[in-house]
């Protein structure tokens, strides 16, 4: 049955996972550097992934564009570990889109990696094959809104990838809603989300990214009441230098917070309690398992 997928927000590339399901765009040139990251991610998992690119990108180009931002392909290509497809390959032989075909056809292909000792299925499609297949928008909005089923019972992932100059600013809208994440535009960049006594961190805080990370902290630190609680969540963090972790604790030592909880992966905590954070009693750090 097909249904509604809850929305989670916003994550690195680099922290895709099985059954996760993303929305991310692009301006005039799709982000190479972003697709490289989440197709070798999943080959390092194991997986069987296929990539989709633009129609007017053919396999080539696509294959070159992937090999200058990572290693060569030539052993995963040779091996089917990884495909160059295309939509209108996918969903042959029908005429024409239909989500319960293109959820079929997915089915089938999970299987299919699954039964070659693959431990799952990612593909990322660029969804310039909507107006290459003269697909319904709006048929392909419900698709992407009601496909929680291939992604709960598989171990199946997917990045939809839209051209903000194809598509009206209203779409993008809807369809980035419609998917439980959306993902940052590139590896390596860094974006806080600041609510009342609370500032998330998402994506890498390594000296490209100190300088923001610094301001985020120190926004977070210094806005809202001091004597409440403050929570920094870290959960969505690719990467987290020392340097930048120093900057958390020292920042944390002369705060007037009565109760600051760090919410934040297994390896980042260890780094935090390596760099001293149990000798600040009014700091807890609070391991998220899912990270």
């Amino acid at each position: 049955m097909a249904g509604e997928q809850r929305r989670h927000g916003t994550l690195p590339v680099q922290r895709m996972r099985s059954g996760d399901h993303a929305f991310c765009r692009y301006a005039a040139r799709p982000a190479w550097d972003l697709v490289a990251a989440y197709v070798w991610r999943g080959l390092e998992r194991g997986e069987r992934v296929l990539v989709c690119p633009a129609p007017q990108t053919g396999p080539d180009e696509a294959r070159t564009r992937l090999e200058e931002n990572g290693p060569s392909l030539d052993l995963v290509c040779a091996r089917g570990q990884l495909e160059f497809s295309s939509m209108r390959r996918l969903l042959h032989p029908a005429p024409r889109f239909t989500a319960a075909r293109q959820w079929q056809r997915i089915q089938e292909e999970t299987e299919r990696a699954l039964a070659h000792r693959y431990s799952g299925l990612r593909t990322f499609s660029d969804m310039h094959w909507i107006a290459d297949l003269g697909a319904d928008l709006e048929e392909v909005l419900a698709g992407e809104a009601n496909a929680a089923h291939l992604f709960t019972a598989r171990p199946y992932s997917e990045v939809c990838a839209y051209d903000s100059g194809a598509f009206e600013p209203a779409v993008l809208d809807a369809v980035r809603a419609a998917h439980p994440h959306d993902l940052l535009e590139a590896p390596g960049m860094l974006r806080a989300l600041h609510t009342a006594g609370r500032v998330r961190l998402i994506g890498d805080a390594d000296l490209a990214t100190r300088g923001d990370w610094l301001a985020s902290l120190r926004e977070a630190f210094t806005g809202g009441p001091p004597e409440g609680r403050l929570v920094v969540d870290l959960s969505r963090l690719y990467f987290l230098s020392v340097g930048c972790a120093s900057d958390l604790l020292n920042l944390a030592t002369d705060a007037r917070h009565k109760r600051i909880e760090v919410r934040l992966g297994r390896h980042q905590a260890t780094l935090l309690a390596r760099l001293g954070s149990h000798y600040l009693r009014h700091v807890t750090l609070i391991e998220d398992r899912d990270s």
